[in-house]
């Protein structure tokens, strides 16, 4: 018998994402989002969000620009950036601090008389795979911000972190009652169902399933979310193999496929850990 084709496209694809989250004409599922996982970290809901610009710029040539998947701002000011992760990166903690610095640094105002009186930086980060966050530190939902040391209980709103560890949801449809479990559902188990859930009767999470269901997708859409999943099955199909050749070849062999695939520099680089440099001459070989 041949497979089912998928109803859902996942959730956790820049693509799909962007699509339900990123959306500048609506940004209802956005609040939406927002509200549901900085709820205990605001004093009041969010009413209104703005896109802006989601590309950061380094300093000079040597910096490296930083993309986000959403950059949002509210009506008082303070900054929102929201990514979803599926790669596993060893230091995505010192990544996320590094780009919020980034932003923070492009929010000074280029004037004689600036105070340093930066807006509120929030980033909320739905990573798929697991990290450590330290002896007893379980919750599916972390949050990190900058407190005094010998007074935990004294913190300083400058920044937040909100990190989303979606391996660690493992609660059935059923067991599902706040916002909150509903969309972290969605995000683990969306792309593996036949229908939406009919217990989730928030009109948002009828809104998401709608939007990543394929067969409302528009012609260009489809088109490059199947090119999108194509490049995903190539770089899965690659990694199979090296680990199956061994770390040292398989992974040559690996970033010499990818790249006769036509992948670029940076999904080598990302795949396969391998220097940049290494990279380039296997380009030009």
């Amino acid at each position: 018998m041949p497979k089912k084709l998928p109803k859902f496209a996942p959730l956790t694809l820049d693509f799909t994402f962007k699509k339900a989250f990123a959306n500048e004409q609506c940004t209802e599922l956005l609040l939406f989002l927002l509200n549901t996982f900085l709820a205990e970290k605001l004093k009041s809901p969010i009413k209104e969000v703005s896109i802006i610009n989601n590309e950061q710029l380094g300093k000079t040539r040597a910096n490296r620009n930083a993309i986000f998947d959403v950059n949002c701002k509210d009506a008082t000011g303070a900054r929102f950036i929201v990514e979803v992760q599926v790669d596993k990166q060893k230091h995505f903690i010192s990544r996320t601090f590094y780009y919020l610095c980034m932003a923070i640094s492009n929010l000074a105002k280029k004037c004689k008389n600036f105070d340093f009186n930066i807006p509120k930086l929030y980033s909320i980060s739905f990573m798929d795979f697991e990290i450590d966050f330290g002896t007893g530190c379980t919750e599916i939902v972390q949050h990190l911000s900058l407190r005094n040391d010998k007074h935990p209980e004294v913190s300083y709103d400058m920044f937040q972190m909100t990190f989303v560890i979606l391996p660690r949801f493992n609660k059935t449809e059923s067991e599902c009652k706040t916002a909150m479990d509903k969309i972290l559902f969605a995000f683990k188990n969306g792309h593996k169902l036949r229908k939406a859930p009919k217990s989730f009767k928030e009109r948002e999470l009828k809104d998401i399933f709608n939007i990543a269901e394929i067969s409302n997708f528009t012609e260009s859409e489809l088109y490059k979310y199947e090119a999108i999943m194509r490049n995903e099955y190539d770089q899965r199909a690659c990694l199979a193999y090296a680990k199956e050749e061994g770390i040292g070849e398989g992974i040559l062999q690996t970033a010499k496929n990818m790249l006769a695939k036509g992948f670029s520099v940076a999904d080598v680089l990302k795949a396969t850990n391998l220097p940049r440099e290494q990279i380039r001459v296997l380009k030009r070989a």
